[in-house]
């Protein structure tokens, strides 16, 4: 079983990321994690959102947000010791002995020359928001590999938890793939259901999956160290593909039932 030497690609959360990022730790050696704050991140969304889904609602979800800071910081003063290094991205970077920097385009010539320095044998991706271009798709030994929030090729895209439940699904999932330069279309490696028939709250959608996500991402690091790898084409063609909702769509979605947390 090959050890491989690992480059994480993500965004900030202080919810599911870090956990999973601290999961991946026990089956690989993760140096580096990359945390890309780009236009495309749910955290420069922040305006868009209270027009989606209304004040209330994401002043609820800055409460939310409030107590992981909080959380994080007697999490640093208790040396780890009270949340394990789970309330950010940098604290769990920290947690298992990798580098950590803040970076705005992933594909900029600087930081691929990078990563070619690092020389990773697998990039892997928790919600890295943004297209990654071939030369960088080309640098790791192993590719790069995705999660995503959906059973491929069904509900590629954008927050396939909002659309979950827009489409009053009782069934999301989480599937771990190949990164290519189109969005979510690379071979499928592993990929599993979870139940969400009794979910209102995207919220709570994207904790399954994002659960789910994380243990499918330790059995596909699993097989690709142990050569034990059969992807699956991504039928794109036989699946969905949802974009950003717009501000109408939000009001239909709040009028299902339905809400952010």
């Amino acid at each position: 079983m090959e050890h491989l030497k690992v480059v994480v690609f993500t965004q900030q959360d202080r919810f599911f990321i870090p956990t999973n990022i601290i999961k991946a730790s026990k089956v690989c050696n993760i140096v580096e994690v990359v945390n890309i704050e780009s236009k495309y991140s749910f955290a420069s969304k922040k305006s868009e959102m209270v027009k989606m889904f209304g004040f209330w609602q994401c002043a609820k979800m800055g409460i939310v947000q409030g107590f992981s800071v909080v959380e994080d910081v007697l999490d640093i003063i208790s040396g780890y010791r009270l949340f394990g290094g789970t309330k950010s991205i940098k604290r769990a970077a920290i947690k298992i002995g990798a580098s950590y920097q803040v970076i705005n385009n992933v594909n900029a010539p600087d930081f691929v020359e990078y990563i070619k320095t690092i020389n990773p044998d697998l990039i892997i991706s928790f919600s890295a928001p943004q297209i990654i271009k071939p030369e960088l798709l080309n640098v790791p030994k192993y590719g790069i590999i995705n999660v995503h929030g959906a059973m491929l090729p069904n509900y590629r895209g954008a927050l396939p938890s909002f659309w979950h439940l827009f489409n009053n699904e009782k069934t999301a999932g989480a599937t771990v793939h190949y990164m290519s330069a189109a969005i979510d279309d690379g071979d499928i490696i592993v990929q599993g259901p979870v139940d969400i028939s009794d979910c209102k709250a995207m919220y709570d959608v994207i904790n399954r999956t994002k659960e789910k996500g994380g243990e499918l991402m330790v059995e596909a690091i699993k097989k690709i160290s142990t050569g034990d790898v059969s992807a699956i084409p991504n039928n794109t063609e036989e699946g969905s593909y949802f974009n950003w909702p717009t501000i109408e769509q939000a009001k239909m979605f709040r009028k299902k039932g339905k809400r952010l947390v």
